[in-house]
């Protein structure tokens, strides 16, 4: 294991660091892949739902073998943390039930639960793409790349995520412009949600506004 094969090896100040670090990185990075993943079933959600828990079990014994003496929930102010337990909140939202509901409506109506100011933004925002029409294309697939490198762009190795949630918000808002066009074209289909891209557009703004603040 890591703890065995690698942290052993170094003094506990420095084990308990690195134990920090790759508990932050590896939460983070987790939750940006899972919020890419499209369509999300309800076997899916509750596999993620699994794989979250066992994910902070496997972490939390980590920290402790990084002879450090804080516990997961406080690394860089309990952020990654509370992340990772607000993510279990967010799959099984279902604020697009009520189809007669406008997008300002739903996006006034995410903003006021708690579990968002947990999230980063491209959380959020990624999530939603999963119930998007066909036409709105993921970001990763706006950006030509696979999920996996997507997400890598948005956590740094040490850790640290705000270096990249203003780039996801020009990929969202380039996506929303290209699947506008295509869903005026002449006979352009529509499936799943047509009010997530004027979701996106309202929320997004503020979700980084408040990011900032």
């Amino acid at each position: 294991t890591i703890a065995e094969n690698i942290l052993s090896k170094f003094p506990p100040p420095y084990a308990s660091v690195v134990a920090a670090n790759i508990s932050s990185y590896s939460i983070y990075t987790f939750v940006s892949n899972a919020a890419l993943i499209r369509p999300l079933s309800e076997t899916a959600r509750l596999h993620i739902t699994q794989d979250l828990a066992d994910l902070e079990l496997s972490l939390e014994q980590l920290v402790m073998k990084g002879g450090g003496s804080i516990h997961l929930n406080q690394i860089r102010n309990g952020k990654p943390y509370s992340e990772l337990r607000s993510v279990r909140q967010m799959l099984f939202w279902n604020g697009l039930e009520q189809r007669s509901k406008s997008s300002q409506d739903i996006a006034k109506g995410l903003l006021r639960e708690l579990w968002v100011r947990d999230l980063r933004p491209s959380t959020i925002i990624h999530f939603l793409f999963t119930y998007a029409p066909s036409l709105l294309s993921s970001p990763h697939h706006t950006k030509r790349v696979k999920p996996e490198e997507y997400a890598e762009k948005l956590v740094t190795l040490d850790g640290e995520v705000n270096h990249g949630e203003e780039d996801a918000w020009m990929v969202t808002m380039s996506c929303c412009d290209s699947y506008q066009q295509r869903a005026t074209s002449a006979g352009a289909t529509q499936d799943g949600d047509s009010r997530i891209s004027q979701i996106l557009l309202s929320l997004g703004p503020e979700l980084l506004r408040r990011r900032r603040h």
